[in-house]
């Protein structure tokens, strides 16, 4: 893997390097005085890369000094750049068909531009010798060498010493861990429990009181922390005099050494070793190499904040990892009150209102309540309670808290650390798509290329490591383990706002300011519905320098133009942003943007100059005003995505896209649109939308039929892995059958269309189908048979428009790899027409059954039995009673339930009830002379 093209550390230095490469050995007509100076740059800029990349692995250790040259050779990367691109702009920019007054015109201004580039080059180079003898000048320190660093006390530290009496909300966590570790005590193996989980929630603390309860049952025991940057050798020597209680280590022992030694002393005892902070599989390896199996009953217990890490230290022993939770709302209020008044009730009731609003704000992690705690002890003044809650994110600055995340932050490779950061451009508690948040870090250059994998799947291992790392949280994990969004932590979010300010990476626009300080702006996030005029006018004054604009609130007034926004490399216009069409045309000229989403209703059409952003490879227009592209779109010969709403109209010239890999369904599909398509070779994401015969006209029918086949046939060869296919049951059928013939890559098959009475014996085929979903008229055993039998089947979704007219069964044969199940029968009359026999779906995880509550003479009633779903963790089921009396709806919930409490593994259960049910006689004429209970209120007593 190379370096990261872009990052937060380094700037554009090794992107800019390879283009200055460029202009040297490229056809630009340089003078060859101008080639001189770009080369003296160039080696200038390579020494400056490799500084900058030693300070950036120091950075926690930098002087003022030093990080003032660093954030100088930074901006001045983003600077030449600029110059370099918009330079290279103008040289390619031309017209094969241009007369012979356009082409005249075009070499003046070509000669003009080169000129100009050699005077910016001759002041860039002044610039950099400049920065460069600074540095020698002032003889900075290195700073890997520096010991003069002050040595901060660890802030876990006091964690080992808070009295138990003191706690909330570590009893249950403690009793579980100690139940694991004494259940089979007669089994004698050695055992790991690795505790899991964010920084500031109590892991050290945890493991400390388990520690402090259970130590008298070993023969020796020890706490050894670990760290960021262990020393190997120190720990163990450490451990071996504190498991030994006297000084038997050799100053001159090395690793190996101490590992024999403590394999030694421990092969006859049983141990208990709580092994602090592990940050690194291979620290925990060595660790671990000095601990035997002995079969003495003996304990491990980690903590980490990397999942990761936590799986390693359990993969190998009999091991249990912990992912501790945080305090519930009881549990938090208790925490507060008892830091602040000594007592879980004693907050004074006018203060009481405010310490609900302060608590949301912390999430129930431990670390941020006591550190709020600690700035109100003292104060019972309403106004001053309600400044710090008003000022929230300020308090959580605090020195002790910031400490410890920042162990997180330092931590992270560079690439990470300017993903993380880029983060902080989102809005407090905004939900952020993985997909969209991938595609921009790749506009953005932050992605670095690593050999037989796409950039998307790069991308999407840095969100897997943020939150491995436990500094993002999942949203939404699906049967496939992929979070389909995530959210940054006010704690975090307050860090990496701060940080990113300080290195000039993004400035936020809100409450009538900006953190964007003296320095140019390169991301600008606006936060604000209005924005002063002052504050315009400095941003306006910075605005050609941005390279990433968002807007998530604002409204139209006061926007500057944006025609110079010529360095544009992400645009985005959220949803709910007042803004017009006369906002985006000067489009065209954003000759850089790689990423375009446009959120605002407001919007309501797409210029033609669209067509002039050559660079474009995400274009997302979902949830715009936009009804209709320009034909223009066809010259955009770098979009891999087009993401519209399925009422917008495609023009023909969608057949142009050469690179278009993924396209959502319109309603628009018409036998042009279709035939444009399938000259798209690189497509393997795209929705086609079928509409009613009745709607084509009687000569297209024919010629739609052999189109549509030649499409699927064609894409299904090159590879199409993803196919929504909705609208009429046209052709729905031989479609079906078709791709099981020709589509041997696809992953993912969504059939909305209704009218499906038969499925193809060929699905079994369907060897990487991993994704299914499905609306079938009526389904049989045979059917559920054959799609019991796709080999790697995660995900089925089978909608039924009526009732099967017999007992559906799975067996232990089918649906082997199945984790999600969702069967959904609107017909309303009849019980559940399924049954799971023994060993079905071993793999299954998530459940959710739909069916009517009212039974008929013709259907099977209610026959529950989920406990041979061995691995089943959630259950929903959606009853629907609609024309059910409620004596049916309540006898057919109390089934459910009582099949769920026969489960061994205890899975979550969830019913709800659908429609209007009938009243029964007896109950009816009960209620009229019982003043009548509320139909709901009876409801959620059932619920």
């Amino acid at each position: 893997m190379v370096g990261a093209i872009v990052s937060a550390s380094t700037g554009v230095i090794s992107t800019l390097l390879l283009k200055l490469s460029r202009l040297i050995e490229g056809e630009y007509k340089l003078q060859k005085g101008v080639k001189r100076k770009i080369t003296f740059m160039k080696d200038e800029l390579t020494s400056m890369q490799t500084l900058l990349v030693k300070l950036a692995d120091n950075a926690e250790r930098l002087d003022e000094q030093d990080k003032d040259w660093r954030n100088k050779v930074r901006e001045l990367s983003y600077d030449i750049e600029d110059c370099i691109d918009l330079f290279m702009h103008k040289m390619s920019k031309g017209d094969a068909k241009a007369n012979l007054i356009k082409k005249t015109t075009s070499k003046i201004k070509k000669i003009w531009s080169r000129h100009k580039i050699a005077n910016l080059i001759e002041e860039l180079n002044a610039h950099a010798e400049k920065i460069s003898d600074f540095r020698l000048r002032y003889k900075f320190d290195d700073p890997a060498t520096n010991s003069s660093q002050v040595v901060r006390i660890d802030p876990r530290l006091p964690a080992l010493y808070i009295e138990a009496k003191g706690l909330i909300g570590i009893d249950g966590p403690r009793e579980d861990i100690i139940e694991w570790l004494n259940k089979d005590d007669h089994a004698q193996q050695l055992k790991v429990v690795s505790i899991v989980g964010f920084g500031g929630l109590g892991k050290t603390t945890l493991a400390n009181q388990v520690y402090q309860k259970i130590k008298d049952q070993f023969n020796c025991k020890c706490f050894v922390p670990v760290s960021r940057n262990p020393n190997i050798a120190k720990i163990l020597a450490d451990m071996l005099k504190e498991l030994k209680k006297q000084s038997c280590v050799d100053p001159s022992d090395d690793e190996r050494q101490l590992i024999d030694k403590l394999r030694a002393f421990l092969k006859e005892k049983r141990y208990l070793i709580i092994v602090d902070d592990i940050w690194s599989t291979q620290a925990w390896e060595l660790v671990k190499s000095a601990l035997p199996e002995n079969n003495l009953n003996s304990r491990i217990i980690t903590t980490t904040r990397i999942a990761s890490v936590a799986e390693s230290c359990c993969s190998s022993l009999a091991g249990h990892v912990y992912k501790i939770q945080p305090l519930s709302d009881q549990q938090s209020h208790e925490l507060f009150f008892k830091r602040l008044f000594g007592d879980t009730s004693a907050c004074p009731r006018h203060l009481e209102a405010i310490s609900h609003g302060i608590l949301e704000k912390c999430h129930g992690l431990p670390l941020a309540i006591i550190t709020i705690a600690s700035l109100l002890a003292g104060k019972s003044n309403k106004d001053q309670w309600e400044h710090v809650r008003n000022s929230i994110s300020s308090a959580f600055s605090h020195q002790g808290m910031r400490d410890i995340l920042l162990l997180s932050y330092y931590d992270l490779p560079h690439h990470l650390k300017t993903c993380l950061l880029y983060l902080s451009i989102f809005p407090e508690d905004y939900e952020i798509r993985r997909e969209e948040l991938i595609w921009r870090w790749i506009a953005e250059g932050f992605v670095t290329e690593v050999r037989d994998q796409t950039s998307d799947q790069v991308a999407e291992n840095y969100f897997n490591e943020l939150v491995n790392r436990s500094l993002i949280q999942p949203v939404e994990i699906g049967y496939d383990g992929r979070a389909e969004a995530c959210r940054v932590h006010d704690m975090v979010l307050e860090l990496i706002v701060s940080l990113s300010a300080e290195e000039n990476f993004a400035s936020i626009a809100e409450k009538q300011s900006y953190n964007g300080g003296g320095l140019k702006i390169r991301r600008l996030s606006v936060q604000s519905e209005h924005l002063e005029d002052e504050m315009i006018q400095e941003i306006m004054d910075k605005w050609s320098q941005i390279r990433s604009i968002s807007f998530y609130r604002f409204q139209e007034q006061g926007i500057p133009h944006m025609e110079k926004l010529q360095c544009l490399r992400v645009l985005v216009f959220e949803y709910g942003c007042h803004l017009g069409n006369q906002r985006i045309k000067y489009i065209g000229s954003f000759f850089q943007l790689t990423f375009l989403r446009i959120g605002s209703e407001n919007i309501t059409e797409l210029p033609e100059d669209i067509g002039d952003l050559r660079c474009l490879q995400t274009l997302n227009i979902r949830k715009s005003g936009i009804a209709q592209l320009p034909p223009s779109i066809g010259r955009l010969q770098k979009l891999v995505r087009l993401l519209v709403d399925s009422r917008v109209e495609l023009p023909d010239e969608i057949g142009d896209l050469q690179a278009l890999q993924e396209l959502s369904p319109t309603e628009n599909s018409s036998l042009k649109l279709v035939e444009a398509l399938r000259r798209l070779t690189k497509l393997k994401t795209v929705g086609i939308y079928l509409p009613r015969i009745g709607n084509l006209p009687r000569h297209d029918a024919g010629r739609y039929k052999e189109a549509l086949m030649s499409f699927l046939t064609v894409m299904g060869k090159q590879g199409l892995q993803s196919l929504q296919i909705s609208g009429s049951c046209f052709l729905i059928e031989k479609l079906m059958d078709l791709l099981c013939c020709t589509a041997p890559c696809l992953r993912k098959l969504n059939v909305d269309a209704n009218g499906i009475t038969r499925l193809p014996k060929q699905m079994v085929s369907l060897a990487n189908l991993s994704h299914l979903s499905l609306s079938v008229v009526r389904i049989k055993q045979e059917d559920l048979c054959i799609l019991g039998g796709i080999p790697v089947l995660l995900f089925c979704d089978l909608f039924i428009e009526y009732a099967p007219d017999e007992r559906l069964k799975i067996s232990g044969q089918q649906f082997r790899c199945l984790k999600e199940f969702r069967f959904s029968n609107y017909d309303c009359i009849g019980g559940l027409e399924m049954l799971f026999l023994q060993e079905a779906m071993p793999e299954l995880q998530r459940l959710c059954l739909t069916f009517g509550a009212q039974e008929t003479e013709s259907t099977m009633g209610f026959e529950f039995c989920f406990e041979h779903l061995a691995s089943l963790e959630s259950l929903l089921v959606l009853l629907l009673c609609e024309g059910a009396t409620r004596s049916r709806a309540e006898a057919a919930a109390a089934a459910v339930r009582n099949a769920v409490s026969i489960h061994p593994g205890r899975p979550t259960f969830n019913l709800e009830f659908i429609g209007d049910m009938v009243e029964d006689k007896d109950e009816s004429e009960n209620r009229s002379s019982e003043h009548g209970m509320d139909e709901v209120d009876l409801l959620e007593e059932h619920s």
